[in-house]
């Protein structure tokens, strides 16, 4: 017992940085029929989602997210995370006409079943998810075999965290609480679904 506590502390870095690699979950990038940008983090992933349409110019995106941030709300508005999330992306030379907004849902399992009824009601075979990084696990889940079934290819990409480094995540507590939360609920959601 004693010797499993040595290693463990001798070999915490390598330890904790397995487990916040275990999730990030992450494919390469590629020009697909739509990228799809999960609600949450409207900066993060946006800015991912900018970068990714510098590098394809003609990708199209569905920014998806069903619920109100309360922090815009201090600013006497209501607005859709998947609609700030637009808002952003134009606002930093987005095409508008190259971005819709999916706002019917507000969770993970929930923006699954929408974009797979869009996916089908379009006709794509291969899309695109973006999300958090240390969310990409997760997604991983709730997406594959329910958009296998369908026929339909799905390519998960990440969006890095810009309050921490993933590499030493447990050395930020924002970090600590990203990664402790997505392994809570990688549990419910393996419990639930």
């Amino acid at each position: 017992m004693f010797g499993f506590f040595l290693l463990s502390i001798l070999f915490r870095n390598p330890i904790l940085r397995g487990a916040g690699n275990y999730l990030v979950a992450e494919d390469n990038a590629e020009h697909t029929e739509a990228c799809f940008v999960l609600g949450g983090n409207s900066f993060e992933r946006g800015s991912q989602a900018i970068k990714l349409s510098g590098i394809y110019p003609e990708q199209k995106f569905v920014a998806t997210g069903g619920n109100y941030p309360l922090q815009i709300q201090a600013f006497d508005t209501t607005m859709y995370e998947a609609e700030l999330t637009k808002h952003f992306m134009v606002k930093r030379g987005v095409a508008a006409d190259k971005i819709e907004t999916l706002t019917g849902s507000t969770s993970t399992q929930e923006e699954s079943d929408e974009i797979l009824a869009y996916c089908k009601q379009h006709g794509f075979k291969k899309v695109s998810v973006l999300s958090s990084a240390f969310h990409l696990r997760r997604v991983r889940w709730v997406f594959h075999d329910k958009f296998n079934d369908a026929g339909i290819q799905v390519l998960f990409l990440a969006a890095p965290d810009r309050t921490f480094n993933a590499n030493n995540w447990w050395k930020d507590e924002e970090g600590l609480i990203t990664c402790n939360n997505e392994y809570i609920k990688l549990m419910y959601y393996l419990v639930k679904y």
